[in-house]
C-alpha cells in the first residue's frame, strides 16, 4: 500500500494513523498525484488522529519523541519521513529496542536524527549576526535540515531585548523574532546594508584573525575537520579562503 499526505508533520501522522492495518506492507510519499491504483491512499490532515499518535509516543516513548522524531521530522526529505513512520510501527510491534537493531528504518532514522541535531547544535555557536542599518540583527544560514524553529528558540533566550531574522537561503524562509514573539516569514532574497559599526567590526576582526594567524604553522585539512568548509560562507574570517 502506498499511503500519500500532504508533506505536513500533520499530515504523516494522519497517514500512520490511518495506515496501521497495513503496516506489514506500506509506503508513505509526500505529496498528492493522480492515480486510479487501488492500492494508493491520499490522506486528508486530521488533528485529532495526528493528535492521537503524539499522545501514544509521548506516553510510551517518550525519549523516542524529543529526541530521534524531533530531529528526523526536521531533516526536510521524504525519505526520512518513510522511515519515521515505518519506524513508529516497529516500535509499536517490537518496543524501544528496535531503535539500536539493524532494521534499517530505525537505523536510517537514528542517523539522520544525529545529523539534525548535531548540525542545530553547531549552528548555534557558528550563526554570526550582522547589524543592519535599522538595528536589527541578520543571520544567514544554509542548513541541510530544517533547523529555523529551534535556532529561533535558542538566540531568543539568548538576545531577548534583540530584533533579528535568521534566514535559510536554501528554502527562501526566515525566522523573524520582534517584541518577544517568534514568527516565520518568505524571504526570497533581502539587500543587507549594514550600519556603520558592523563594516568597523568586520574590518576588525578580520585583522585580528590575520594578526593571530602563523602562516608556517596553517593545517589547512585539520581546519576543514574542525569546522566543514559549508560553514564558511558567512564566517567573516573565512571570506578569503572560500
Amino acid at each position: 500500500m502506498i499511503f500519500q499526505y500532504d508533506g505536513t508533520p500533520q499530515g504523516l501522522l494522519t497517514a500512520v494513523f490511518d495506515g496501521y492495518p497495513y503496516r506489514k506492507n506500506i509506503r508513505f510519499e509526500r505529496g498528492f498525484t493522480p492515480s486510479f491504483l487501488p492500492d494508493l491512499v491520499q490522506v486528508k490532515s486530521n488533528q485529532a488522529k495526528s493528535q492521537r499518535v503524539l499522545k501514544y509516543l509521548k506516553d510510551r516513548f517518550p525519549n523516542f519523541l524529543r529526541n530521534e522524531f524531533k530531529w528526523a521530522i526536521l531533516a526536510d526529505r521524504p525519505e526520512i519521513e518513510n522511515d519515521l513512520a515505518l519506524t513508529i510501527y516497529l516500535l509499536v510491534d517490537h518496543g524501544k529496542d528496535i531503535l539500536y537493531s539493524d532494521q534499517p528504518q530505525a537505523r536510517a532514522l537514528v542517523k539522520n536524527a544525529k545529523t539534525i541535531s548535531s548540525e542545530a547544535h553547531s549552528y548555534k555557536g557558528l550563526l554570526r549576526f550582522r547589524e543592519l542599518e535599522n538595528g536589527a540583527l541578520y543571520g544567514p544560514i544554509r542548513p541541510k535540515g530544517n533547523i529555523l524553529y529551534p535556532l529561533g528558540l535558542h538566540f531568543k533566550n539568548r538576545l531577548p531585548q534583540e530584533t533579528f531574522l535568521i534566514h535559510d537561503l536554501g528554502r527562501g524562509t526566515g525566522l523573524v523574532y520582534q517584541d518577544g514573539q517568534l514568527s516565520f516569514v518568505e524571504v526570497d532574497s533581502l539587500e543587507e546594508t549594514y550600519s556603520k559599526e558592523e563594516v568597523t567590526c568586520q574590518d576588525l576582526w578580520r585583522g585580528f584573525t590575520q594578526a593571530v594567524s602563523i602562516q608556517d604553522r596553517e593545517n589547512k585539512k585539520l581546519q576543514r575537520s574542525n569546522m566543514p568548509k559549508r560553514y564558511w560562507e558567512f564566517l567573516t574570517e573565512m571570506q578569503d579562503l572560500i
